[in-house]
């Protein structure tokens, strides 16, 4: 085969190696000596699926400086690949399913890591090498659906509020969101709720969610050139926001959702952090979607001061 100058993404599978996924060569085996090739680019993307790999085999990528998003899946890695990635200083997504060798044992190798996602599904990951996995600083989403973790080794994780497992087939979603109730209790600060404030806060945001929802369906109706169409969300927002408008959200930015940006939201959960400021977590009935409001005491009322999504970490957006 006719290697080219220059590729950023490297595909296997099925005998087909495939660069920047339009130029297809008959590979039936990854060789050594294929690989040393490959780590030669300056690539971007590598992922294998169905081929025996071994943690020999990837020896030539120790050091890749430009990789970010690597992936073995139903290949022969063990614990011993992890020294290799830990050497990828821009990798971000780690893709290990189907390695039945791997149970995690050298996690800890990825502390200085800046990876982002590792999905472990149909792996031997046990508690112990979840327990390292939630070392990793920047980790925020693990999958490990069909491993040997036990749901006591995932409650034994929930002093990380960073990190967000994903279990769609090991737990059931009851035992998810009791994990996650567990996260928040434990990243909550010291000071006693005051459940008269989690309240009234409760009833504000309620109120709030009722006049945007039907806002929103206003807007479906008549459309953005309605004269009404400004005045009435001011109204909303003269009524129960305190955060100073920014530019590209609402009301500033005009948009809406036919559905109702919060019309199956359901209150999770509240947390206290000065006498005149608590958070009020919220989930999307339909989608498992997580919001916290930060609410603000002014004078004898609350108001919604900022809202903040669940994404990579809790990220402030726009109400």
């Amino acid at each position: 085969m006719e290697w080219p100058k220059r590729a950023r993404t490297a595909d296997w599978e099925n005998g087909v190696l495939a660069l920047d996924r339009e130029k297809q060569f008959e590979v039936p085996e990854l060789t050594a000596e294929i690989m040393e090739r490959l780590a030669g680019y300056t690539l971007v993307g590598f992922h294998v699926k169905g081929c025996p790999v071994s943690d020999e085999l990837l020896t030539p990528f120790a050091g890749h400086k430009s990789m970010v998003n690597f992936g073995v899946e139903d290949g022969a890695l063990t614990d011993a690949c992890f020294p290799i990635f830990s050497a990828m200083p821009k990798l971000r997504y780690l893709l290990l399913d189907g390695n039945a060798a791997i149970h995690g044992g050298g996690l800890s190798a990825l502390r200085e890591c800046k990876i982002d996602l590792l999905t472990l599904n149909r792996t031997g990951l046990d508690d112990a090498g979840l327990l390292q996995a939630a070392s990793i600083p920047k980790l925020s989403h693990i999958q490990l659906d069909h491993t040997a973790v036990t749901y006591e080794g995932l409650l034994a994780i929930a002093g990380n509020n960073y990190i967000k497992p994903v279990a769609h087939m090991q737990f059931t979603q009851e035992q998810m969101e009791h994990f996650s109730q567990l996260q928040r209790e434990k990243a909550k600060k010291p000071a006693q709720l005051d459940e008269q404030a989690e309240s009234e806060c409760r009833s504000v945001l309620s109120a709030f969610f009722a006049e945007m929802t039907e806002w929103e369906q206003y807007m479906e109706q008549v459309g953005f050139e309605d004269a009404e169409a400004v005045p009435r969300l001011l109204a909303i927002w003269e009524k129960y926001v305190s955060e100073k408008p920014r530019p590209g959200y609402r009301p500033l930015g005009l948009s809406y959702s036919a559905q109702g940006t919060y019309n199956g939201e359901e209150f999770l959960d509240a947390e206290q952090i000065t006498k005149n400021k608590l958070y009020i977590y919220t989930r999307e009935k339909s989608t498992g979607f997580d919001r916290r409001f930060l609410m603000k005491r002014v004078g004898e009322e609350w108001r919604i001061d900022a809202v903040q999504e669940r994404l990579d970490g809790w990220q402030r957006t726009g109400l």
